[in-house]
């Protein structure tokens, strides 16, 4: 196995030294041909980051690469953290880094690289309010307000809170939540405004997918940032992910996309 790997690097995002805030590291391997989904899976289950990415060392100099990510148990599907991870680790060890990683399912996950630092852009996921409160509230400690998803499966659901509830102390049955649900789930907390900036927290869970809470997550905003527009008419927001290890995430929505940073 080790014969295909060419290199590995850690990266970490979404961290803030001054807010004390840790954001979310992935292990970068870049490899040659040969290297299958099998041992791919092998070397994530080893590793203590929250997402591996896989890359091919003859695509990481083109203008299109694809990108693949697993955690300890599965691959993920989309996962915007190890996105930025990649494009920042090429960015510092080859002075490069594609235009586009590419996924397993085609979707584009777009690099902007903006004084020498690397810019994600999702397209936007389209949303609907749905009637799940009622089924989710005894899941969750504090109460609901409304909920919002992506799909009926596979998709994100977004649970709106109070802006005065602490999204800290918010308590989540995981077991119960892995059989009653099929999305991965985002708590959020309306926005406050700090220095008038505007400011939104949230908490990101998919025990349905292997990962009981997020440390941080990037694809999340793109259904989040619609949502926020949808509900306030503001389309530049500072996101402070309330895990363990904090995260702090600023994104710029623009109707079919969303810039995150």
């Amino acid at each position: 196995m080790l014969r295909f790997i060419k290199h590995t690097f850690t990266e970490s995002v979404f961290y803030s030294h001054k807010l004390n805030l840790l954001g979310s590291s992935a292990l970068i391997v870049i490899y040659k041909n040969g290297l299958t989904s099998k041992m791919m899976q092998h070397i994530a289950s080893k590793s203590k980051h929250p997402a591996t990415v896989f890359l091919n060392l003859n695509e990481i100099s083109k203008p299109r690469c694809k990108i693949r990510w697993f955690n300890q148990k599965n691959e993920i599907k989309r996962c915007g953290h190890g996105s930025l991870a990649a494009a920042k680790c090429l960015i510092n060890h080859f002075n490069y880094c594609p235009k586009v990683f590419v996924s397993s399912s085609d979707e584009l996950f777009n690099i902007n690289i903006k004084r020498q630092k690397a810019h994600l852009k999702l397209q936007t996921l389209s949303f609907y309010k749905t009637n799940y409160t009622k089924d989710l509230t005894t899941l969750f400690s504090l109460p609901i307000k409304a909920t919002y998803s992506s799909a009926n499966k596979n998709g994100y659901t977004v649970l709106l809170f109070d802006s005065k509830e602490d999204l800290e102390n918010l308590q989540v049955d995981f077991n119960g939540l892995a059989k009653a649900h099929n999305n991965a789930v985002i708590a959020l907390s309306m926005l406050s405004f700090n220095n008038e900036k505007a400011v939104a927290h949230f908490r990101y869970f998919a025990p349905q997918f292997g990962v009981n809470e997020d440390a941080a997550t990037g694809s999340a905003v793109s259904v989040v940032a619609p949502i926020i527009f949808r509900l306030t008419g503001l389309n530049k927001v500072k996101l402070e992910q309330k895990s363990s290890n904090g995260a702090l995430l600023q994104f710029i929505y623009n109707n079919a996309h969303v810039e995150v940073s």
